[in-house]
């Protein structure tokens, strides 16, 4: 549904929406991948507090380590990323962002988080959703998001492969704590020196954000949620 919904939009404003892939900085490149992996363990975190919120709410590996390593890092990390990349953070953000950049953002997210359907990768997705949208907006290229979002899919396909309960609890806190800390330590250097332009939208101000949603993408919201909610009672 999120897949036809951005159709919709593409042919509705392919004239309009600019999807920018550059060459990428290396230090750039370093400092968001620096990100990415910081990021790991507050998705873990999501996932496990949505497991604790329902016994169907954390999001499950065991699709994807039942097939071959090779081909579990190609179906399940490199083309979720470069296909989600291009439908949330280029046809949806930038159809949006069009109007309101604020609104692009959350909207954006908010699909991209609805494309999952295990209440642990909503949350997680919307979060990061979050992120790679802004960073998306303040680099103005999308390969960055396409190589971060591969990065983040290859660590949780590894994840997978390994026991992950079998690490003691004191070791995950202190992971956690680190990671955390590196999290935001990293997030705040990053945009200290790359800022979005708010103001290079056409119409930001004049629409209520829940007026942008057009008539498609309220349908596959509806159906999202409902998907997602029948999962969740099994």
């Amino acid at each position: 549904m999120t897949f036809m919904f951005s159709l919709f939009l593409w042919r509705k404003h392919k004239g309009e929406i600019e999807i920018k892939l550059k060459k990428v900085e290396p230090v750039k490149l370093a400092q968001l991948s620096a990100i990415t992996v910081c990021g790991i363990p507050i998705a873990l975190f999501l996932n496990y507090f949505a497991g604790i919120l329902s016994s169907a709410g954390a999001d499950s590996a065991e699709d994807v380590n039942t097939y071959p390593l090779i081909l579990s890092l190609v179906v399940f990390a490199v083309v979720p990323a470069v296909v989600e990349e291009f439908v949330f953070r280029g046809v949806i953000l930038g159809a949006y962002s069009k109007v309101d950049v604020k609104a692009g953002i959350v909207i954006s997210s908010l699909f991209f988080a609805l494309l999952h359907f295990s209440f642990g990768s909503v949350m997680y997705g919307f979060f990061f959703g979050l992120l790679f949208a802004v960073i998306r907006l303040s680099t103005g290229n999308l390969v960055y998001t396409i190589i971060m979002h591969c990065l983040f899919n290859t660590i949780n396909v590894l994840m997978s492969y390994m026991r992950l309960d079998e690490i003691p609890a004191v070791v995950v806190f202190i992971v956690f704590a680190v990671a955390l800390f590196g999290f935001i330590t990293l997030v705040m250097y990053f945009f200290s020196r790359n800022t979005i332009d708010t103001h290079m939208s056409r119409s930001e101000g004049k629409y209520k954000p829940w007026k942008l949603i057009t008539k498609e993408g309220y349908i596959t919201l509806a159906v999202c949620v409902t998907v997602m909610g029948m999962l969740l009672m099994m």
